[in-house]
This record gives C-alpha cells, sequence and structure tokens, in this order.
C-alpha cells in the first residue's frame, strides 16, 4: 500500500516549525494504521501543493501497490490539487461524505503506468488533512476495503449501548463520530474540544459514539458505543 500527505505547509516532527506550517502527526499514525491491518507501506512522504508533482505522485504510487491512501488536498482550497490529478491519471467515484468530522472523502483508481489494456488500476482513498478527521475517515472507510482485500466478510464495527454522561444539544445535520471515555458506572463521558484538529482527544478516548444525522444526546440516555481498541484489532 502506497501513502503521502499533501501540503505545502507540512513539516516533520524535529523539524523547525515556521509560520504558518503545521506538523505531519497523519504520517505516523496512517502508517501505524496500515500495518495494523498487516499492509506494507511503501511511504512516499510529502507532495507538495503542484498539480505535476501531485499527478507524479499517484503515478509512483500507483506502478507497485494495490492501494494509495493519501491524507490532505481533498478539500475545495486553491492548492487542492489532488482532484484535478486523480481525474488526470485515474476516476474519481467520491468526493465528499455526510460524516462528522470527515467530509472531505475521495475515492476513486489510478492508472498503471505501463499498463496494458484492461489492467486492474490501484485502488484510491483521500482521507481529510486534519487528523480526528484523518484517522476516523480511514477506519470508517480504509479499514474495510483492506479487510476484503484480505478476504474477511466481518467488515462493519460492533456497537454497544452505553449511557451517556453528557449533553449533546446541537447535533449536526450529518452522522457525527464524538470521541468519549468509559467511566467507572458503566457511562461514557465527552471529550470537552470536539474539534478535528484535537488529536488529543484520541489518544483520552476509549470509544466513538455513533450519533444518527440531527440526533440530540441527553444526558442518562443510550447511545451507540464503538470500542476503539476492539475497532483497532
Amino acid at each position: 500500500m502506497a501513502l503521502f500527505s499533501t501540503g505545502d505547509e507540512l513539516v516533520m516532527p524535529g523539524e523547525p516549525l515556521r509560520p504558518g506550517a503545521i506538523y505531519n502527526s497523519n504520517r505516523y499514525t496512517l502508517r501505524a494504521l496500515l500495518q495494523r491491518c498487516g499492509c506494507e507501506v511503501s511511504d512516499l512522504g510529502i507532495v507538495p501543493d503542484r498539480l505535476e508533482a501531485t499527478r507524479e505522485a499517484l503515478r509512483q504510487a500507483a506502478a507497485g501497490n494495490d492501494l494509495i491512501v493519501t491524507s490532505g488536498g481533498v478539500s475545495v482550497g486553491e492548492e487542492d490539487h489532488l482532484r484535478p490529478a486523480l481525474e488526470a491519471e485515474g476516476r474519481l467515484d467520491l468526493w465528499q461524505i455526510a460524516m462528522k468530522p470527515g467530509k472531505p472523502l475521495a475515492f476513486g483508481e489510478v492508472r498503471r503506468p505501463g499498463a496494458a489494456a484492461g489492467a486492474a488500476p490501484a485502488w484510491f482513498i483521500g482521507l481529510p488533512g486534519n487528523p480526528v478527521s484523518s484517522f476516523l475517515t480511514f477506519l470508517l472507510a480504509v479499514r474495510p476495503v483492506l479487510l476484503r482485500l484480505q478476504g474477511a466478510t466481518e467488515l462493519a464495527p460492533r456497537t454497544l449501548p452505553r449511557r451517556a454522561d453528557f449533553d449533546w444539544p446541537g447535533p449536526d445535520k450529518r452522522r457525527e463520530f464524538l470521541r468519549v471515555r468509559s467511566q467507572p458506572d458503566g457511562s461514557v463521558a465527552l471529550y470537552g474540544n470536539q474539534g478535528s484538529g484535537v488529536l488529543t482527544s484520541l489518544v483520552w478516548a476509549d470509544a466513538i459514539v455513533d450519533n444518527p444525522p440531527g440526533q440530540v444526546i441527553r444526558r442518562g440516555e443510550t447511545v451507540r458505543c464503538i470500542d476503539l481498541a476492539g475497532w483497532l484489532a
């Protein structure tokens, strides 16, 4: 499996953090998740925000891999080049998904350079750049693809009913995935900041509430929870 991140703003941990730059935490998270799924990972690093560089990265990734996973570059900014690059090098089948966090999500395929007509392409899944969005969309979109390629039939995570020790009065119109932590009394508490860039919320959490679109949650009500340890197994 091939992996790369896109964005001129990305720097690796240990490098000087210049103004406007952010650390590329997704490189470590996604690589570890892929390896946990039993994949051999071809890490192509960081690809700059240029169309031709993105096209070249897709060609290189497709040459020797069954699946290409990327992070960043799938939004609607002027420097988000993955969509036109993917359309030039293959096919785009899906661009956005109704979940929060994680709306920007791309799915398609990339032609293998020099392959004979009719040769199987490499699958492509483009994940959002925000670390929580990237983590959750991996579990929801990439992990099932990997399991299916490996012959598995049970793809969906198991959900368990838990009691909410919090209120969620302003739900989104999209399906939401909330980071929570189990309490001694069997309830789950909500992490205070549910922002898609708050990676510490995943470190703190041991479960994810799968909340339907527009669903208000009141303290004491039953919610559907996905155990993170089981999801990652």
